[in-house]
Protein backbone atom coordinates (compact mmCIF):
# COMPACT_ATOMS: atom_id res chain seq x y z
CA UNK A 1 0.00 0.00 0.00
CA UNK A 2 1.93 3.20 -1.05
CA UNK A 3 0.94 7.15 0.28
CA UNK A 4 1.36 10.41 -1.53
CA UNK A 5 1.51 12.98 0.79
CA UNK A 6 0.45 16.44 -0.32
CA UNK A 7 2.97 18.18 1.40
CA UNK A 8 6.46 17.17 1.64
CA UNK A 9 7.63 19.84 4.11
CA UNK A 10 5.89 18.42 6.71
CA UNK A 11 5.89 14.96 9.16
CA UNK A 12 3.15 13.00 7.84
CA UNK A 13 1.84 11.05 10.81
CA UNK A 14 0.75 13.13 13.79
CA UNK A 15 0.30 10.06 15.49
CA UNK A 16 0.59 5.89 15.11
CA UNK A 17 0.46 2.70 17.11
CA UNK A 18 -0.51 -0.67 15.64
CA UNK A 19 -0.31 -4.25 17.71
CA UNK A 20 -0.62 -7.37 15.79
CA UNK A 21 -2.33 -10.63 17.39
CA UNK A 22 -2.16 -14.33 15.47
CA UNK A 23 -4.92 -13.24 12.20
CA UNK A 24 -5.58 -9.94 13.51
CA UNK A 25 -3.23 -6.60 13.23
CA UNK A 26 -4.98 -3.29 14.33
CA UNK A 27 -3.13 -0.10 13.46
CA UNK A 28 -4.17 3.40 14.43
CA UNK A 29 -3.34 6.97 12.54
CA UNK A 30 -3.11 10.48 12.59
CA UNK A 31 -1.99 11.55 9.09
CA UNK A 32 -1.36 14.83 6.81
CA UNK A 33 -3.64 15.26 3.75
CA UNK A 34 -2.91 13.00 1.07
CA UNK A 35 -4.08 9.68 -1.20
CA UNK A 36 -3.59 6.25 -1.03
CA UNK A 37 -2.74 4.99 -4.66
CA UNK A 38 -4.92 1.60 -6.15
CA UNK A 39 -4.43 -1.36 -4.25
CA UNK A 40 -5.80 -5.04 -3.27
CA UNK A 41 -5.23 -6.29 -0.03
CA UNK A 42 -4.47 -10.32 0.44
CA UNK A 43 -6.68 -9.36 3.99
CA UNK A 44 -9.71 -8.38 4.74
CA UNK A 45 -10.09 -4.66 6.05
CA UNK A 46 -12.14 -3.15 8.48
CA UNK A 47 -11.87 0.46 8.43
CA UNK A 48 -13.06 3.29 10.96
CA UNK A 49 -12.65 7.06 10.48
CA UNK A 50 -12.71 8.23 13.88
CA UNK A 51 -12.12 11.97 12.90
CA UNK A 52 -11.67 13.63 9.80
CA UNK A 53 -13.32 12.93 6.28
CA UNK A 54 -12.41 10.31 3.84
CA UNK A 55 -13.10 9.39 0.18
CA UNK A 56 -12.69 5.89 -0.42
CA UNK A 57 -13.57 4.45 -4.22
CA UNK A 58 -13.18 0.51 -4.72
CA UNK A 59 -14.75 -1.43 -7.79
CA UNK A 60 -17.27 -3.45 -6.65
CA UNK A 61 -17.51 -7.59 -7.07
CA UNK A 62 -19.84 -6.74 -10.28
CA UNK A 63 -17.37 -4.15 -11.26
CA UNK A 64 -18.93 -0.95 -10.57
CA UNK A 65 -16.70 1.78 -9.06
CA UNK A 66 -18.28 3.03 -5.96
CA UNK A 67 -17.77 6.01 -4.32
CA UNK A 68 -18.15 7.21 -0.74
CA UNK A 69 -17.57 10.21 1.32
CA UNK A 70 -17.38 9.06 5.10
CA UNK A 71 -17.01 10.97 7.98
CA UNK A 72 -16.78 10.46 11.86
CA UNK A 73 -17.75 7.15 13.06
CA UNK A 74 -18.07 5.75 9.19
CA UNK A 75 -17.22 2.19 8.41
CA UNK A 76 -15.79 1.03 5.68
CA UNK A 77 -15.17 -2.87 5.25
CA UNK A 78 -13.19 -3.87 2.14
CA UNK A 79 -12.98 -7.78 1.68
CA UNK A 80 -9.61 -9.36 0.49
CA UNK A 81 -9.18 -9.21 -3.57
CA UNK A 82 -11.24 -6.42 -3.89
CA UNK A 83 -8.87 -3.26 -5.35
CA UNK A 84 -9.64 0.12 -3.08
CA UNK A 85 -8.17 3.60 -3.06
CA UNK A 86 -8.55 7.03 -1.21
CA UNK A 87 -7.87 10.57 -0.63
CA UNK A 88 -8.51 13.08 2.09
CA UNK A 89 -8.04 16.95 1.79
CA UNK A 90 -7.87 17.50 5.67
CA UNK A 91 -6.20 15.43 8.88
CA UNK A 92 -7.34 11.66 9.19
CA UNK A 93 -7.35 10.28 12.63
CA UNK A 94 -8.16 6.60 11.01
CA UNK A 95 -8.14 2.99 12.69
CA UNK A 96 -7.65 -0.13 10.36
CA UNK A 97 -8.27 -3.45 11.32
CA UNK A 98 -6.55 -6.40 8.94
CA UNK A 99 -8.22 -9.66 8.99
CA UNK A 100 -6.32 -12.76 7.77
CA UNK A 101 -8.32 -14.69 5.79
CA UNK A 102 -7.45 -18.38 6.52
CA UNK A 103 -8.41 -17.18 10.19
CA UNK A 104 -11.44 -15.50 9.45
CA UNK A 105 -12.44 -19.06 7.31
CA UNK A 106 -11.43 -20.66 10.02
CA UNK A 107 -13.76 -18.85 13.06
CA UNK A 108 -16.47 -18.97 10.19
CA UNK A 109 -16.31 -22.72 10.23
CA UNK A 110 -16.36 -22.70 14.13
CA UNK A 111 -18.99 -20.86 14.82
CA UNK A 112 -21.42 -22.49 11.77
CA UNK A 113 -21.47 -20.17 9.12
CA UNK A 114 -21.87 -21.69 5.57
CA UNK A 115 -18.84 -22.61 3.82
CA UNK A 116 -17.36 -19.92 1.88
CA UNK A 117 -17.78 -17.21 4.01
CA UNK A 118 -17.42 -13.60 2.81
CA UNK A 119 -17.91 -10.11 4.50
CA UNK A 120 -20.45 -7.85 2.29
CA UNK A 121 -19.03 -4.98 0.57
CA UNK A 122 -19.15 -2.34 3.45
CA UNK A 123 -19.10 1.68 2.43
CA UNK A 124 -20.64 4.12 4.97
CA UNK A 125 -22.13 2.77 8.60
CA UNK A 126 -21.53 3.47 12.55
CA UNK A 127 -20.68 0.88 14.53
CA UNK A 128 -19.38 2.00 18.26
CA UNK A 129 -18.68 -1.56 19.05
CA UNK A 130 -16.06 -2.01 16.70
CA UNK A 131 -14.58 1.51 17.36
CA UNK A 132 -14.66 0.31 21.20
CA UNK A 133 -13.08 -3.03 21.09
CA UNK A 134 -10.49 -2.18 18.94
CA UNK A 135 -9.45 0.39 20.78
CA UNK A 136 -9.44 -1.13 23.67
CA UNK A 137 -7.07 -3.56 22.05
CA UNK A 138 -4.91 -1.07 20.98
CA UNK A 139 -4.68 0.87 24.48
CA UNK A 140 -4.26 -2.51 26.22
CA UNK A 141 -1.28 -3.65 24.76
CA UNK A 142 0.33 0.15 24.73
CA UNK A 143 -0.52 0.69 28.46
CA UNK A 144 2.14 0.40 31.24
CA UNK A 145 -0.17 -2.06 32.78
CA UNK A 146 -1.59 -4.56 29.97
CA UNK A 147 -4.77 -6.06 30.25
CA UNK A 148 -3.60 -9.49 30.21
CA UNK A 149 -3.32 -12.12 27.20
CA UNK A 150 -6.83 -14.15 28.42
CA UNK A 151 -8.69 -10.37 28.48
CA UNK A 152 -7.30 -9.85 25.16
CA UNK A 153 -8.32 -13.22 23.11
CA UNK A 154 -11.97 -12.46 24.81
CA UNK A 155 -11.91 -9.28 23.10
CA UNK A 156 -10.61 -10.78 20.03
CA UNK A 157 -13.53 -13.09 20.19
CA UNK A 158 -15.94 -10.58 20.62
CA UNK A 159 -14.84 -8.74 17.35
CA UNK A 160 -14.78 -11.45 15.20
CA UNK A 161 -17.88 -12.86 16.42
CA UNK A 162 -19.77 -9.17 15.91
CA UNK A 163 -18.25 -8.84 12.12
CA UNK A 164 -19.01 -12.49 11.50
CA UNK A 165 -22.63 -11.99 12.60
CA UNK A 166 -23.24 -8.49 11.39
CA UNK A 167 -21.25 -8.04 8.18
CA UNK A 168 -21.31 -11.37 6.18
CA UNK A 169 -23.07 -12.67 3.15
CA UNK A 170 -24.20 -15.94 4.96
CA UNK A 171 -25.86 -16.28 8.39
CA UNK A 172 -25.19 -19.10 10.83
CA UNK A 173 -26.52 -22.32 10.55
CA UNK A 174 -29.18 -23.93 13.39
CA UNK A 175 -27.94 -26.49 14.11
CA UNK A 176 -26.94 -26.73 17.79
CA UNK A 177 -22.99 -26.44 17.84
CA UNK A 178 -22.48 -26.95 21.52
CA UNK A 179 -23.47 -28.22 24.64
CA UNK A 180 -21.75 -27.36 27.84
CA UNK A 181 -18.36 -29.12 28.67
CA UNK A 182 -18.40 -32.99 29.41
CA UNK A 183 -18.13 -33.14 33.79
CA UNK A 184 -14.27 -34.40 32.95
CA UNK A 185 -13.38 -32.04 30.81
CA UNK A 186 -14.81 -29.54 33.08
CA UNK A 187 -12.82 -30.41 35.58
CA UNK A 188 -9.41 -31.45 33.60
CA UNK A 189 -9.76 -27.08 32.95
CA UNK A 190 -9.98 -25.98 36.46
CA UNK A 191 -7.29 -28.34 37.92
CA UNK A 192 -5.18 -26.39 34.77
CA UNK A 193 -6.06 -23.18 35.63
CA UNK A 194 -5.83 -23.43 39.51
CA UNK A 195 -1.93 -25.28 38.82
CA UNK A 196 -1.29 -21.95 36.26
CA UNK A 197 -2.81 -18.67 38.24
CA UNK A 198 0.53 -17.37 38.33
CA UNK A 199 1.14 -17.19 34.86
CA UNK A 200 -0.56 -14.79 32.17
CA UNK A 201 -2.89 -17.60 30.66
CA UNK A 202 -4.55 -17.29 27.16
CA UNK A 203 -7.46 -18.79 25.92
CA UNK A 204 -5.41 -20.99 23.54
CA UNK A 205 -3.92 -22.63 26.78
CA UNK A 206 -7.06 -22.87 28.31
CA UNK A 207 -9.05 -24.66 26.00
CA UNK A 208 -6.55 -26.69 24.80
CA UNK A 209 -7.06 -28.34 28.12
CA UNK A 210 -9.93 -29.08 26.94
CA UNK A 211 -9.05 -30.53 23.35
CA UNK A 212 -11.26 -27.85 22.03
CA UNK A 213 -11.18 -25.10 19.35
CA UNK A 214 -11.39 -21.32 21.27
CA UNK A 215 -14.76 -20.49 20.25
CA UNK A 216 -16.17 -23.97 20.83
CA UNK A 217 -14.42 -24.04 24.11
CA UNK A 218 -15.50 -20.49 25.44
CA UNK A 219 -19.13 -21.19 24.28
CA UNK A 220 -19.26 -24.80 26.13
CA UNK A 221 -17.66 -23.16 29.09
CA UNK A 222 -19.74 -20.39 30.00
CA UNK A 223 -22.82 -23.23 29.53
CA UNK A 224 -21.05 -24.91 32.40
CA UNK A 225 -20.36 -22.73 34.62
CA UNK A 226 -22.36 -19.43 33.75
CA UNK A 227 -19.60 -17.03 33.47
CA UNK A 228 -16.68 -16.15 30.44
CA UNK A 229 -12.85 -17.98 30.81
CA UNK A 230 -11.66 -14.53 31.90
CA UNK A 231 -14.38 -14.48 34.31
CA UNK A 232 -13.70 -17.58 35.59
CA UNK A 233 -9.88 -17.15 36.05
CA UNK A 234 -10.24 -13.61 37.69
CA UNK A 235 -12.47 -15.36 40.20
CA UNK A 236 -10.17 -17.94 40.98
CA UNK A 237 -7.34 -15.69 41.26
CA UNK A 238 -9.25 -13.18 43.90
CA UNK A 239 -9.97 -16.24 46.10
CA UNK A 240 -6.39 -17.40 45.69
CA UNK A 241 -5.49 -13.96 46.82
CA UNK A 242 -7.76 -14.14 49.87
CA UNK A 243 -6.41 -17.46 51.11
CA UNK A 244 -2.60 -16.10 50.88
CA UNK A 245 -3.22 -12.78 52.32
CA UNK A 246 -3.95 -14.63 55.44
CA UNK A 247 -0.53 -15.12 55.94
CA UNK A 248 0.80 -12.05 57.22
CA UNK A 249 3.93 -12.68 56.38
CA UNK A 250 3.58 -12.45 52.83
CA UNK A 251 4.44 -9.01 51.75
CA UNK A 252 1.20 -7.34 49.13
CA UNK A 253 3.61 -7.36 46.11
CA UNK A 254 4.22 -11.31 46.58
CA UNK A 255 0.52 -12.15 46.82
CA UNK A 256 -0.02 -10.16 43.53
CA UNK A 257 2.58 -12.30 41.44
CA UNK A 258 1.23 -15.63 43.11
CA UNK A 259 -2.02 -15.09 41.61
CA UNK A 260 -0.89 -13.97 38.30
CA UNK A 261 -1.84 -9.96 38.36
CA UNK A 262 0.38 -7.67 36.62
CA UNK A 263 1.78 -5.51 39.24
CA UNK A 264 0.38 -4.70 42.94
CA UNK A 265 -1.61 -1.69 41.36
CA UNK A 266 -3.74 -3.92 39.02
CA UNK A 267 -3.80 -6.21 41.67
CA UNK A 268 -5.33 -3.32 44.26
CA UNK A 269 -7.96 -2.35 41.74
CA UNK A 270 -9.51 -5.53 40.49
CA UNK A 271 -9.32 -6.89 44.35
CA UNK A 272 -11.23 -4.02 45.23
CA UNK A 273 -13.69 -4.62 42.61
CA UNK A 274 -14.59 -7.54 43.11
CA UNK A 275 -14.61 -7.49 47.58
CA UNK A 276 -15.76 -3.12 48.14
CA UNK A 277 -11.59 -3.52 50.02
CA UNK A 278 -7.85 -2.82 48.95
CA UNK A 279 -6.12 -6.25 49.93
CA UNK A 280 -4.44 -4.55 52.89
CA UNK A 281 -7.53 -3.57 54.62
CA UNK A 282 -9.17 -7.17 54.10
CA UNK A 283 -6.29 -8.80 55.47
CA UNK A 284 -6.85 -6.32 58.49
CA UNK A 285 -10.24 -7.19 59.06
CA UNK A 286 -9.65 -10.97 58.86
CA UNK A 287 -6.50 -10.69 61.01
CA UNK A 288 -8.16 -8.74 63.49
CA UNK A 289 -11.28 -11.09 63.42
Amino acid sequence: MEIEWKSQKVEPYLFKQASEWPGIRIHRAKVQPGRMLEHTNTFHEVNVAIAGRLTTEKISANGRLITTKGTSGNLCITPAGQPIWASWNKPLDNMGIALDAAFVDRAAEENGFAGGFEFAELYKQSDPLIQHLGLTLLAGADGEAPSGRLFTDSLIQTLILHLLTNYGTSKPSMRSISGGLSGHKLRRVKEFIDANLEDDLSLAEISAAADLSQFHFARAFRKSTGLTPQQFVMQQRIERAKQLLTRNDLPLVEVSLRTGFKNQSHFTTLFRKFTQLTPKMWRDMRLQG
